[in-house]
């Protein structure tokens, strides 16, 4: 193959592999085969007197192939021509010897080279194997990392249950997904896929489903038993990246297209169609949500539960200033505080907030956004809150700012401002 361009070094060492040619037939012919059908075995060796060497292989149980009358047949180099010939071709297969091992020792002298990775069976024995092996082995050395043997994945056996779930889920999902790909992978190898990718919708995700008990809790508890799977580890995305915002966009755009096909369905969740079973949790969730009716004292109930944790837990995953809610980022390895500050810049140029100007803002959090308004506008500042832990964290900061009588904070909720308080920007995020 490399001709006039092969170099010495790799004259010498490829040279050093010497192949035999062998004539190969497929044929019908049963008289090479043993006498006795009892002894027919996948391969079979017809010896000779001379120092020739013939091969039939038994194709009807190397590959499953059903009884046809006539077994089918591969003879290499056979004594006499067969009969009933169906294909004969002529290949050569390389021949083990002491200088052939001496030059597999010497491969990697020349193995990436001129950026030419050399492998085949003849590295090791001449069997598929071995040619499976070198393969591997250029490829490793091509991508300079090592690859690792998958693991056989044991087959997912659901509960009676749980084969229900999943087959009210797929059905669901097979009506419901029209819109970009949505496809399921089960531990063992089980897939399922859902609509296709099109001009429409260029969107996909994979499901790795690891646990059948995300098809129970998708049944059951729909969007929230998605989710509670997902946290769960019942099932995972092979797109680490995008995975989930892919399945997120997917179910969005589906969603709006039942929208705008069924005015009906704008009244139901994306679940509703075929998950009935969902219905028992949505009433759940429904009492649920009564219970916890917005009134001015379940509101402060609701706000410490969730707030008061701690100042301490909180600061693990927000910024140093103690901003809340989504920033605003410009490149993705940009820290969250240069995103935060973007965010609260942005906010402040949108309420256009002047130097004599009174701001509300209800929702003041840990008064990052309150500190930030009064230094760049010299303002005078309201914020509230429902939580405790919030109010004296942002009373102790505005103290060491200084920013005492610009910043006032009150533990109130938004109803009871008193009505004799009038203010120039309410700012809500």
């Amino acid at each position: 193959m490399l001709g006039d361009e092969a170099t010495h070094e790799e004259l010498r060492i490829l040279g050093a592999f010497q192949y035999v040619h062998s004539d190969i037939y497929l044929h019908r012919d049963d008289t090479l085969m043993p006498q006795n059908p009892s002894a027919w075995s996948a391969w079979n060796f017809l010896g000779t007197t001379s120092s020739g060497v013939s091969v039939t292989y038994w194709l009807n149980l190397l590959q499953n192939i059903e009884s046809t009358g006539k077994p089918f047949l591969v003879t290499l180099n056979p004594p006499h021509v067969p009969d009933h010939v169906v294909l004969k071709w002529n290949t050569g297969h390389p021949v083990p010897s002491v200088a052939a091992a001496k030059a597999s020792l010497e491969l990697q002298q020349i193995q990436g080279n001129r950026g030419i990775w050399f492998c085949g069976a003849y590295q090791g024995y001449g069997f598929h194997e071995d040619g499976l092996k070198a393969g591997k082995s250029a490829a490793q050395s091509l991508l300079g990392q090592k690859s690792s043997l998958l693991l056989n994945p044991k087959q997912m056996v659901p509960s009676w249950t749980e084969t229900g779930a999943r087959l009210l889920v797929t059905r669901f999902l097979n009506q419901y997904v029209t819109i970009g790909n949505m496809t399921i992978l089960e531990e063992g190898g089980t897939m399922f896929s859902f609509g296709e990718v099109d001009k429409k919708c260029l969107v996909k995700t994979v499901l790795r489903v690891h646990d059948p008990l995300f098809y129970w809790k998708v049944a059951t508890e729909a969007d929230l038993g998605m989710a509670d799977a997902y946290i769960n580890g019942y099932f995972s995305f092979v797109d680490k990246r995008e995975g989930l915002l892919n399945l997120f966009l997917i179910l969005i755009a589906n969603r709006d297209a039942q929208k705008s096909s069924s005015s009906a369905a704008s009244k139901r969740g994306w679940w509703t169609p075929m998950l009935l079973t969902a219905g028992i949790a949505s009433a759940k969730y429904f009492l649920r949500h009564i219970s916890r009716k917005n009134t001015v004292t379940q509101t402060r109930r609701n706000i410490s539960q969730h707030y008061d944790l701690s100042n301490d837990f909180f600061s693990i995953f927000l910024d140093p200033s103690m901003t809340y809610s989504c920033a605003v980022f410009k490149v993705e390895d940009e820290s969250l505080e240069v995103a935060q500050q973007r965010k609260v810049n942005l906010l402040i140029k949108k309420a256009k907030v002047e130097r004599n100007h009174h701001v509300l803002e209800i929702g003041s959090g840990w008064g990052s956004l309150a500190m930030e308004v009064v230094k760049q506008t010299g303002c005078k500042y309201t914020g509230i809150t429902l939580s405790e832990e919030q109010l004296k964290y942002a009373q102790m900061k505005v103290k060491e700012a200084g920013l005492e009588d610009r910043i006032t904070f009150l533990l109130c909720d938004y109803r009871q401002i008193p009505s004799r308080c009038k203010y120039d920007r309410i700012i809500s995020w």
